[in-house]
């Protein structure tokens, strides 16, 4: 059997951001799901949870789009959160149709449990990494993230431009993907 040399036109994956950073982030969802579950919750309901821990009552679509699934998903990850108590609906202000829900003083508690220990974590990685990003590690990031995706998260004109790029052309139109 021989050994298959490398290919000098090969580079490390690690040496691409965007690899690196999808690798940062299966770590940190990897450790924020050990914490969740330790809690009792699954990293799909911890997302709900930390994204209702704003403060803001929200409807399934909009914590579909927060959570980055299908509006089903969301559906049943809050139907689980209902049911456990870990969240409650509250009605809209202005629209009785729309059904929102909030975090119940219960999932108030179990979000503060999980959020004390990934913040250890997260400040142990920063202190690890040191003072010379400037600012917090989650400040950094996020301002990447800013950079590369035009930071839509929340603009609904720059979200539906930045959807919209995504979308492959129709077959026959002789235009490629961008």
């Amino acid at each position: 059997m021989s050994i298959q040399s490398r290919d000098p036109r090969g580079t490390p994956a690690t040496d691409r951001l965007n690899y690196t950073a999808y690798r940062l982030a299966r770590a940190l969802n990897r450790a924020a799901e050990n914490t969740a579950l330790a809690h009792g919750v699954t990293l799909p309901q911890f997302l709900i949870l930390q994204v209702l821990g704003e403060g803001v009552p929200l409807s399934n679509a909009q914590v579909a789009r927060r959570t980055f699934v299908s509006s089903q998903a969301a559906h049943v990850v809050s139907a689980e959160l209902l049911d456990s108590g870990l969240i409650e609906r509250v009605e809209h202000p202005t629209n009785r149709r729309v059904r929102l829900v909030r975090l119940s003083e219960t999932g108030w508690d179990t979000l503060a449990k999980c959020e004390a220990e990934i913040r250890e974590r997260e400040d142990r990685l920063a202190e690890s990494i040191g003072p010379d990003l400037g600012g917090s590690l989650a400040e950094v990031l996020d301002r990447a993230a800013d950079t590369l995706a035009g930071g839509y998260f929340g603009d609904a004109d720059a979200e539906a431009e930045a959807v919209a790029k995504r979308r492959r052309p129709s077959k026959g139109s002789g235009l490629a993907p961008a």
